[in-house]
């Protein structure tokens, strides 16, 4: 008997009790579904991820005062000084595309008709490359600017909404912070919002000098970013810049008062956190596959039990032991094959419905699709195997005695 014989006789079977044999399936149909649903999300969630870091910096490394502990917080900080930049710059520089200085504090900006509670951030010319901000009009500040502690600033994408909704490049004008008069010299290109849900256009950003001798009259640095010139280098960077920052706070390893981190290990955690979610969903899904193939099993056993007479005469006019074998493994493979298809169809509208509603790309991995074929075909047989196998050891007069 040829293949194609074997796999119509199968189907025809099959389609003898339709509802049966999907419901059969169900378990199978689950199982699967939810893996291509879950690896799917979490493509989604990695790319989404990307993205977001993107925005912020893949190559970004973070120097904040005080070092952390295993809680989280931070033990007995130490300010930072523009002298732990200037060290970091002359000693590490190599490895990197720009230091700059950060010093935070939030103010109200105010037009004569508007204002809007924001972010001001003093830092140097720097901060344009580290950050890689592109200005959408206009430009940022020099370094003599800097020097000079100008009254100027470049605003965020959201601050020219708040403040100039009508103008979409207010050049030239200026907003009040305090008694200070700031000239707007370059409006920022939107980055959107970071992977903790700030908005990074919300910001107005101004020379370090200002900041620090006319607004706030301290020369407190929040903190250090560092931009390396390859993700490859990010690991050297981390450790030149320690042993950089212990050696000018007269330090020993282990005693640190800053913490040095990059943009990288909080991806890392991320990506661990998605990584332990799908392999609990793979888990689940494993069960119910598992309960899908006892439901074969258990059905082909009762087909056989139903077709006793049939097998008989089957082999009673000559059709082998092998013969009959290969064809209930057949019934069962494809029993498990519908169910692996339905449920990859079932999976993608799933993570249609998941992309559509939270916003993220959909991803559906080939593999993934590949790899639940074959999992619904080595169900079938397996589970499969022993129901054939016994219909195979029927003996043909007794299979046509039985009623």
């Amino acid at each position: 008997m040829s293949l194609t014989a074997a796999i119509r006789m199968a189907l025809g079977a099959l389609l003898v009790h339709k509802g049966r044999s999907i419901l059969t399936s169900l378990g199978i149909i689950i199982g699967i579904s939810a893996v291509i649903a879950m690896v799917a999300a979490g493509d989604g969630v990695r790319y989404k991820l990307d993205e977001r870091m993107g925005t912020i910096g893949k190559n970004l490394i973070l120097i904040r005062a005080g070092a952390r502990t295993k809680s989280g917080a931070v033990s007995d900080p130490t300010p930072l000084t523009r002298d732990d930049a200037t060290a970091i710059r002359k000693q590490v520089g190599y490895l990197l595309t720009g230091v700059a200085e950060v010093q935070l504090t939030q103010r109200t900006a105010a037009t004569r008709t508007r204002n809007w509670p924001t972010d001001l951030c003093g830092t140097t010319t720097e901060m344009q490359v580290v950050r890689e901000w592109v200005p959408a009009v206009g430009r940022f500040f020099t370094q003599e600017e800097e020097s000079q502690s100008a009254p100027v600033c470049v605003i965020g994408h959201t601050v020219r909404q708040k403040l100039f909704p009508d103008d979409p490049a207010p050049l030239g004008q200026s907003i009040r912070v305090d008694h200070l008069q700031l000239k707007i010299v370059g409006v920022l290109t939107p980055k959107g919002r970071n992977p903790a849900g700030a908005d990074q256009d919300d910001e107005v950003f101004l020379p370090i000098t200002t900041l620090q001798r006319k607004v706030v009259g301290e020369d407190k640095i929040s903190l250090i970013l560092a931009g390396v010139r390859s993700e490859s280098l990010t690991a050297k960077a981390l450790e030149d810049i320690t042993t950089v920052l212990r050696r000018t706070h007269h330090l020993k390893p282990g005693n640190e008062d800053f913490d040095v981190s990059s943009v990288q290990e909080m991806a890392q955690l991320a990506y661990v956190i998605t990584n332990t979610l799908q392999i609990l969903v793979a888990v689940i899904a494993s069960l119910s596959l598992f309960v899908g193939g006892i439901g074969i099993m258990n059905i082909m056993l009762v087909s056989v039990t139903e077709r006793t007479r049939e097998i008989g005469l089957r082999m009673a006019v000559g059709a082998t032991a092998s013969h009959v074998l290969t064809q209930f493994l057949i019934e069962a493979m494809i029993l498990a094959l519908i169910g692996g298809l339905l449920g990859i169809l079932v999976g993608i509208a799933v993570a249609m419905g998941l992309a559509v509603a939270v916003d993220w790309p959909l991803v559906v991995s080939p593999f993934a699709v590949l790899l639940a074929v074959a999992v619904s075909a080595a169900v079938g047989v397996f589970f499969g195997f022993y129901p054939a196998w016994k219909a195979s050891q029927l003996d043909p007069i007794e299979a046509l005695r039985y009623e």
